[in-house]
């Protein structure tokens, strides 16, 4: 032992510890094999109380999860909805001069496909052969003409002039999925010049077809008309489109009905093909 230096008597206890635990172990393995029964049930639960004591508190610190409240605002909701249509929304007029000036403003539409479908509200004595243009929010300027009209929902659909290379400024605006509920917030977006935002709920609504196969023809909401405009859209908070305000479902410039989202769904998938 004197001969061995620093390193070979670490390494020679290292040795000596390690036979010392084979052994232990075989020692305690023989002994438990010879145990009676109630022995070794209770060094087993020792062992798993060990486990359940020691392992979730381990699991727990490796899997903490944060939870966050995200708070969602109505307010911001609105804002969303109307920013996301801005762009989609064209205000309309006849080009022919009247008394030699230009026509006044034929109404809002919006635009409904990547092909240059715009759909609006339907007015008395449109000429179906005059040449139109409508507006962009960004001053874009473009050329319509009538593509067909819808007699029975009083709507019109127009088609923008344009060949292949011709990029919108605006994307078509997005339909909802189904029809809207009693009580649901939705946004009216209208204005001769500007956008005129207003805010209310669904109070009711007309039906057409029987009991069993009866469809929404007509929402009745509780907003105020601002304009005498027709053609804007009616949307949800998600900014999709619900409805539209026509002169055909609105006795007077005040009144809050508007065409609803399935017979104006049927009416595009008819009209635009």
């Amino acid at each position: 032992m004197e001969e061995l230096n620093k390193t070979q008597l670490v390494l020679l206890t290292l040795l000596v510890s390690f036979i010392t635990s084979i052994s232990t172990g075989i020692i305690t393995f023989s002994l438990l094999q010879e145990a009676p029964v109630g022995v070794t049930q209770v060094i087993n639960r020792v062992v798993e109380k060990t486990i359940e004591q020691v392992v979730p508190v381990e699991i727990g610190r490796t899997q903490t999860v944060k939870e966050t409240t995200v708070v969602v605002k109505e307010e911001d909701l609105v804002i969303d909805a109307i920013n996301k249509n801005s762009k989609a929304i064209l205000r309309i007029r006849d080009t022919v001069l009247i008394d030699g000036a230009a026509s006044p403003l034929y109404g809002i539409g919006f635009l409904i496909s990547t092909d240059g479908f715009v759909v609006t509200d339907k007015k008395e004595g449109i000429n179906t052969s005059s040449l139109f243009e409508a507006s962009f929010p960004d001053g874009t300027i473009v050329q319509m003409k009538v593509a067909t009209v819808d007699e029975e929902n009083g709507l019109v659909y127009f088609k923008i002039i344009k060949d292949a290379k011709t990029v919108l400024p605006g994307t078509p605006i997005g339909l909802a999925t189904k029809d809207v509920q009693l009580g649901q917030t939705v946004i009216s977006i209208e204005g001769e010049t500007k956008d005129i935002v207003s805010i209310g709920r669904v109070q009711s609504f007309n039906y057409i077809g029987d009991e069993k196969n009866k469809t929404i023809a007509t929402i009745n909401t509780d907003i105020l008309a601002k304009t005498k405009v027709f053609g804007g859209p009616l949307v949800n908070l998600n900014g999709e489109v619900v409805g539209m305000k026509t002169s055909k479902v609105s006795s007077g410039t005040t009144d809050s009905s508007y065409v609803s989202l399935s017979l104006l769904k049927a009416s595009i998938t008819k009209n635009t093909k």
